[in-house]
């Protein structure tokens, strides 16, 4: 039979066979005729009951033609239809039922629970759930509640998000029954709808203090506590369902979720380790093991799950994305890109969705940024953008993309597409202004952002685009000017004030940007990015080396991989005379940031000391062909004779 056709045996397991009344053989017809219509009717509740659905279909057909004055035959005969998962000719029935009788209650009933139900199957459109809920409502008669008729209306105002409507239908049925505990669930998710949050809380913690609670009633109280950002409170309603349900790898994966968000990363791998070894082929808890390894700093552990997980799922994508995340958490940017291409090359016969190809998309041209290989990011861009085309991610990656290869033509040429879409979005504004410095007009890329910010004095990001338009063309003043006043405004971004500790540095005030970096460690003792630049800046100038390690080392527990990271401490060894320690971590940081001209600087310096002179003249040499930034290309160029020089002696 065909999909979506069908009505359930659950479904209409609970419909009721009509008594025959008076009233069923309509006051048109002739005594006779109305005789014999009840006989028909009996019998065809009788054939039905020794399983003769033939014979009473044709008795229904029968007492229906004598008696056409009512529809009641016509929604019996739609009832037997039903009940034996015959949904085409149910409707059909049910419909001609309408036709003698358009308040038929009983037709629109059957009717509404079918169009539930088809709205409920994997094909169930829009005009189901209309139809539905339009049947459903002409069938609420009676002072009595019809309880799957009122509890499926619900369920089709969620769907319809209609939550006015699905609240008061829900309150008054728990009127009617206090105990029911589905009549809570669906209240809880309609006063979630409704924007109602403490009451959706309230209402689901009633139900469950009402016990003995189900695992399904736990996990939907943990999923409102969670989505509160209540996540210990979660926790326990999780740990309680999976007491309820031990078997159930989905709460489980919801409970490590829960731990996750919680801080409770250990006791997450935990749940997850039992999950796996009772279920090892479960791909999604296997994902879920990588995610959590990776954020208790065990990459090699997460590559060793997210291997696992390509064996189990070898057609599936989640496999190749989680080692794809371990490799890029590690920065190793190619491997990101081997692991990605051939299943970026295969979407199509993969038959990969939307959302899957414009993640790998993403993941591929960021390594490529990262490699600064601009023209391969382009050309991954611009697929996204042929996805996309009215979006605006991939289309400002790409205008990003071609403003750091300097062409300066080709992303404007982008933000003209995006302008007509996204002319408002600071994102786009940021571009556009980038667009003008880079061309030479950097007052009315001024002009523009200044513009952009009187429009959103209320958000930070409109003040560190702005500063960080002005340091990116070393109007410093201006910089430092703005960012002072958005740290008046906004005390509590740390984001703030780690940019004026930057642009603070570049403009030679390091004691005042040390000050900086020092408060925004007072708020977020562990922001990374912060711990590198003070420790960095210190290592630099000589001033405070054990200072400098122990800030850059904090800075590394947080983030292991990051290559500037690493270069900052192997730099503070070097100015300690701690060679060895300084060669392993210079060492990574070039391989890892070959482009980039200071590390290969530091490297060319430690090489030096050591007395390798080759390796000191090949390391600066890479530096003279990196990307230039904060070097002094005649300083180098002369470390590079003098090195010759010694070699040749």
């Amino acid at each position: 039979m065909r999909a979506g056709l069908l009505v359930g045996v659950l479904l209409w397991s609970v419909l009721p066979a009509a008594q025959p009344t008076a009233a069923q053989t309509g006051p048109e017809a002739r005594p006779a005729d109305r005789g014999e219509a009840y006989r028909l009717f009996l019998r065809g509740r009788y054939l039905e009951s020794e399983d003769d659905v033939d014979g009473a279909i044709r008795a229904y057909r029968e007492a229906s033609e004598l008696d056409r004055a009512t529809g009641e035959i016509l929604a019996e005969l739609s009832s037997l239809y039903a009940r034996h998962n015959r949904g085409e000719e149910a409707v059909a029935a049910a419909s001609e039922a309408l036709a003698r009788e358009p308040d038929n209650s009983t037709a629109h009933r059957i009717l509404g629970l079918i169009y539930a139900s088809r709205a409920n199957a994997r094909a169930g459109t829009a005009e189901d759930i209309r139809l539905a809920i339009d049947h459903l409502e002409q069938a609420r008669v009676g002072p009595l509640p019809d309880f799957q008729v009122e509890l499926t209306l619900g369920r089709l105002y969620l769907r319809d998000r209609a939550a006015e409507k699905a609240i008061d239908l829900l309150e008054a049925l728990q009127k009617e029954a206090p105990g029911f505990s589905e009549t809570g669930l669906l209240l809880a998710r309609a006063y979630e709808l409704d924007g109602r949050m403490a009451d959706a809380v309230e209402t689901m913690e009633r139900v469950v203090a009402a016990g003995p609670p189900s695992s399904r009633a736990l996990r939907s109280l943990a999923e409102l506590y969670g989505r509160g950002g209540r996540w210990g409170d979660a926790v326990e309603a999780y740990e309680r369902a999976v007491d309820r349900n031990p078997r159930s790898a989905r709460t489980r994966r919801e409970l490590a979720n829960a731990l996750l968000q919680d801080g409770q990363a250990e006791r997450a791998r935990d749940v997850l380790d039992e999950l796996v070894t009772m279920r090892p082929m479960d791909a999604a808890g296997l994902y879920l093991l990588s995610e959590v390894e990776l954020e208790l700093g065990n990459f090699e552990a997460a590559e060793t799950v997210a291997r696992r997980l390509v064996e189990v799922e070898p057609e599936g994508v989640r496999g190749t994305f989680a080692l794809a995340e371990v490799f890029s958490r590690r920065r190793q940017h190619r491997q990101v890109i081997e692991v990605l291409e051939p299943l970026l090359a295969a979407a199509e016969a993969r038959d990969l969705r939307r959302r899957q190809v414009a993640g790998l998309l993403r993941r591929v041209g960021h390594a490529y940024e990262q490699l600064q290989d601009y023209d391969a990011a382009s050309r991954v861009y611009q697929q996204g953008v042929a996805l996309r085309p009215t979006g605006l991610e991939f289309a400002a990656r790409l205008a990003q993309a071609h403003l750091s290869a300097g062409r300066v033509a080709d992303a404007r040429r982008v933000l003209d597409g995006l302008r007509g879409h996204h002319g408002g979005n600071l994102t786009v504004a940021h571009l556009e202004a980038r667009v003008l410095g880079d061309g030479g007009d950097v007052d009315a890329g001024v002009d523009m952002l200044r513009d952009a910010l009187r429009e959103r004095v209320e958000e930070p990001a409109a003040y560190l685009v702005l500063a960080a338009f002005y340091s990116q063309y070393e109007r410093f003043p201006d910089a430092v000017a703005l960012l002072e006043s958005a740290d008046r405004r906004f005390p509590d971004d740390p984001a703030i004030l780690f940019q004026l500790g930057a642009v603070l540095e570049r403009s030679d005030r390091p004691l005042d940007a040390e000050l900086a970096f020092r408060r925004v460690l007072e708020r977020d003792p562990e922001h990374a990015a912060t711990l590198n630049y003070l420790g960095y800046m210190l290592a630099d100038r000589g001033d405070r080396l054990e200072e400098s390690v122990d800030l850059l080392e904090r800075a590394i527990e947080l983030d292991p991989h990051n290559g500037a990271y690493l270069d900052s401490l192997g730099w503070a060894y070097f100015k300690l005379d701690r060679l060895e320690r300084a060669e392993s971590l210079l060492q990574r940081a070039r391989e890892q940031m070959a482009w980039n001209s200071v590390i290969q600087d530091h490297f060319g310096d430690l090489m030096l000391r050591l007395g390798r002179y080759a390796d000191a003249i090949a390391a600066w040499e890479r530096a003279l062909a990196g990307d230039g930034d904060d070097i002094e290309r005649s300083t180098i160029e002369r470390k590079i004779g003098d090195a010759r020089r010694r070699l040749a002696r």
